[in-house]
């Protein structure tokens, strides 16, 4: 399996100094001001100025600041980062050029998939694309139903047994039902956690209720049923139960990031048993000659939507 490639520049900064600091954690990052959660406070940074060009900062970085005596702070350290989420650059102009990094959070726990059956419909597509992502971090995944309310017909038990075989744990919620959401509050319990998924589908309403905040929510059009994006950028806010969840923006397109065509098929875990048997080491999975996948797709061992999925995916890796 490929490990999660950062950019080169993803390593320690420092810029010296011998004033006494204390550890923190980025909550926010702004335009010259970043939020770092430090000694159970919420302060506002500036980046020391030999920091300045060498590394951003991003959402759960472990830093050092320094108290200033207005209240707020500097960073002086940027922690070496373990765990990243990253994506591929958005390109919404398709302009023809090397492909970028973004990442989105640092150093997390666990990532949580939410998607919704219904306004808007599932996106089992986008879903695998984030569980790719978490195994290339190495980040333990979760998937999160919601709107339960709105599924009188018991597709969300179709999809926890789908997601069954590969060992990942599927959770439903409705925010109309608080008993709902105590296996979830104990999951995200004492860890860092970041919370991806398309837009509309109620990650911002899932926070208020673990937070006891009152962010914004967007309504769900009845019309084209999409969402609207109501987080514009990454935030890490302390849950009431313990830990922190990180709310990303509403994410429409995600594309992986540092990953060659021949490495995809190994972040299935379910294509994984039948990797080795391929008669071509540099075997992509589709119509080579002796390929124990497309055999075990044949036998119905694995699905033809992740098999559809994957080679959708593998064709945007190419293309990069």
């Amino acid at each position: 399996m490929p490990k999660n490639r950062m950019p080169k520049n993803h390593q320690a900064a420092a810029a010296g100094g011998g004033e006494e600091s204390a550890e923190g954690r980025v909550a926010a990052m702004y335009a010259d001001r970043c939020l770092v959660w430090s000694e159970g406070e919420e302060v506002v940074c500036a980046m020391r100025g030999r920091l300045k060009g060498r590394l951003t900062p991003v959402v759960g970085d472990r830093v050092r600041i320094v108290r200033n005596p207005d209240g707020g702070g500097t960073v002086t350290v940027i922690e070496p980062r373990t765990r990243v989420l990253i994506r591929r650059q958005a390109n919404r102009k398709r302009i023809s050029r090397a492909s970028e990094a973004q990442v989105l959070a640092a150093n997390v726990d666990l990532l949580v998939v939410v998607a919704s059956l219904r306004r808007p419909p599932l996106r089992t597509g986008l879903v695998d694309r984030f569980l790719a992502a978490a195994a290339m971090a190495e980040i333990p995944p979760l998937i999160c139903i919601t709107k339960l309310d709105l599924d009188p017909g018991g597709e969300f038990e179709a999809v926890r047994e789908a997601y069954a075989g590969l060992k990942i744990p599927v959770l439903g919620t409705d925010i109309h039902r608080a008993e709902t959401l105590g296996p979830l509050s104990d999951a995200l319990g004492g860890s860092v956690s970041v919370l991806v998924g398309h837009s509309g589908v109620g990650k911002t309403s899932l926070l208020n209720l673990l937070t006891g905040l009152e962010m914004e929510v967007a309504e769900v059009g009845f019309q084209k049923d999409r969402g609207r994006h109501t987080t514009s950028t990454a935030r890490m806010i302390r849950l009431s139960g313990g830990g922190f969840a990180i709310d990303s923006p509403g994410i429409r397109e995600f594309g992986l990031h540092g990953v060659e065509p021949a490495e995809l098929a190994g972040l299935y875990p379910d294509f994984r048993p039948y990797l080795d048997g391929c008669g071509f080491r540099d075997c992509l999975h589709l119509s080579e000659p002796g390929c124990s996948l497309v055999a075990a797709l044949k036998a119905g061992h694995i699905t033809e939507a992740r098999y559809a999925g994957y080679r959708k995916l593998l064709e945007e890796l190419r293309e990069v």
